[in-house]
């Protein structure tokens, strides 16, 4: 998938997270609604370009050149990385270093980390897509795993594209689904 498919993607898991998953989520209550949803949604956008740092000439690959240069060789591309494993770690990671944190900071901290641990994870699912795959099952299996078979920057990023506007759509206008009782987009 492309940067943009990528980023729409990010802004779709991250208005998800904040519709649903934030609301249930205890922090200090030092910062209101709108700071905790921004903090979401730029994590969820820099989360979904974050996975793409083992590819050199990715869009943070260039602006992060040293640290891609450094995974791209060490690693290469769609390794590691790209695993929900080393996503679970590093998210993890943050989560523990943002629960360090005290007051405003520690809230905000938190939503970013929410957000961009599920940016990272819609990064995966739309890579899923695509005819490589992704490493699914790592450290079990090296074997890449697929849902669906698109060339990358083809017909498959239009696809994401308008599927993850339209699920923004509905969930920014709260569509519920009058025959699934209870279910919400």
């Amino acid at each position: 998938m492309n940067k943009s498919a990528h980023l729409i993607g990010g802004l779709t898991a991250g208005i998800a997270v904040s519709k649903y998953i934030v609301p249930n989520v205890p922090y200090n209550g030092e910062v209101n609604e709108v700071v905790g949803i921004g903090a979401v949604l730029c994590g969820a956008i820099l989360g979904s370009l974050l996975p793409d740092i083992d590819h050199r000439n990715s869009y943070i690959g260039r602006k992060l050149r040293i640290t891609s240069f450094i995974v791209s060789k060490t690693l290469g591309h769609r390794s590691i990385v790209h695993t929900p494993l080393v996503i679970f770690a590093f998210s993890s990671l943050l989560f523990f270093l943002a629960m360090q944190l005290t007051g405003i900071i520690h809230d905000i901290s938190l939503f970013f980390v929410i957000g961009t641990s599920y940016g990272m994870y819609s990064h995966l699912f739309l890579d899923m897509m695509t005819r490589r795959g992704i490493p699914l099952l790592y450290p079990l299996t090296s074997k890449s795993f697929r849902i669906a078979n698109f060339k990358g920057g083809g017909i498959g990023d239009n696809i994401a594209i308008i599927s993850c506007s339209i699920l923004i759509v509905l969930m920014l206008l709260d569509f519920t689904v009058p025959f699934l009782t209870g279910l919400k987009f």
